[in-house]
């Protein structure tokens, strides 16, 4: 009977350690997904430990599930041109993570410290929800940013409520029934 037992005890301890292997192995898998960078043209210069990209810019970082579409992007490097301590995007940019969508004239990043800064009419979607400001900055890891607007461009925010256990309201053209009509003016 006790023979048994150490059988029993010897299969489920074997099992254990194959799932742990092959959680570890997945998760070494994952950490150590690509980062694709396709563009009409690229210029690398060890020297000044840079890249540039230019020309139809896609930056697909499945790790981070960040892609990052411009017209040209550049790319600063550490002296062994291992790591990117900056990305630069400029020209109609437009960066999307999981279910967020941002617009913007010029997006910077830092990987580092896992933030995105966007500048030049910046504009950020969730679901129908839209945030408009002059500066942008979205800290990827905390799931937060801070929007500031100046004189000129106040923050504005237009935020669908949502209904308990449905998705969020669509806007509809004024009059429709059983949505109220859009209002003009104010800011």
């Amino acid at each position: 009977m006790i023979y048994r037992h150490w059988i029993v005890a010897a299969i489920v301890l074997v099992n254990l350690l194959v799932l742990v292997n092959s959680v570890r192995a997945q998760e070494q898998q994952k950490a150590k997904s690509p980062i694709t960078i396709t563009s009409d043209r690229l210029e690398v210069n060890r020297k000044l430990h840079s890249a540039i990209y230019t020309g139809n810019v896609m930056v697909d970082d499945k790790e981070k599930g960040l892609v990052v579409l411009s017209e040209k992007m550049e790319f600063l490097f550490d002296e062994k041109m291992e790591r990117v301590e900056k990305g630069v995007a400029t020209g109609n940019v437009r960066l999307t993570t999981s279910e967020r969508k941002a617009t913007a004239e010029r997006l910077e990043l830092f990987p580092n410290e896992d933030k995105a800064v966007l500048t030049g009419d910046p504009r950020a979607w969730q679901d129908n929800d839209l945030i408009t400001g002059t500066k942008m900055t979205i800290f990827l890891k905390e799931d937060r940013a801070i929007v500031e607007g100046d004189p000129a461009k106040r923050v504005t925010a237009i935020l669908y409520p949502k209904s308990e256990g449905a998705e969020r309201s669509k806007p509809e053209a004024p009059g429709k029934p059983g949505k109220p009509a859009a209002t003009k003016g104010g800011s």
